[in-house]
């Protein structure tokens, strides 16, 4: 199709005139933090909100477990922590995990006896996981699989 030189210029000068949405301008959650525009129109809420949104629907009990998964417990020197990155869940620990699951902390892994009636599970830490257990950055990526 020939296009005709006004037609053209009419195209270029919409093109123009036309600007990108303001997304990465800063504004602030109702915590008073700064998150972009997008962040805000996605979710409403800054990243640390969503993270306290997250948090407030475990039971302390959860922590302890979170905690122990990693081997961030006090009779562990805070240099190792993060050694390990399993927890073997059985039938008394399963809403814990759910919430935990529900969360995003955890994921499931592998059963450990798949026609057992008691389905033993494991389950792993995920970076927020870890983080929320009090790991520090390095000692995290030990536990999500990097060599110490």
């Amino acid at each position: 199709m020939h296009y005709t030189l006004n037609e053209v210029d009419r195209h270029h000068q919409v093109n123009i005139n036309e600007s990108a949405p303001p997304v990465l301008i800063p504004k602030r959650c109702v915590c008073g933090k700064a998150a972009t525009a997008k962040q805000l129109d996605q979710h409403s809420k800054c990243v640390a909100c969503q993270l306290a949104d997250r948090v407030a629907t475990l039971q302390p009990e959860d922590l302890a477990i979170l905690r122990h998964m990693v081997g961030a417990t006090d009779h562990h020197p805070r240099s190792r922590w993060g050694f390990r990155n399993e927890y073997l869940c059985n039938h008394r620990d399963k809403p814990s995990m759910g919430r935990l699951m529900l969360a995003g902390f955890v994921i499931a892994g592998d059963a450990m006896l798949v026609l057992s009636p008691s389905d033993l599970r494991y389950f792993h830490a995920t970076a927020a996981g870890c983080k929320l257990a009090g790991l520090p950055t390095k000692r995290a990526s030990v536990a999500l699989g990097a060599r110490p």
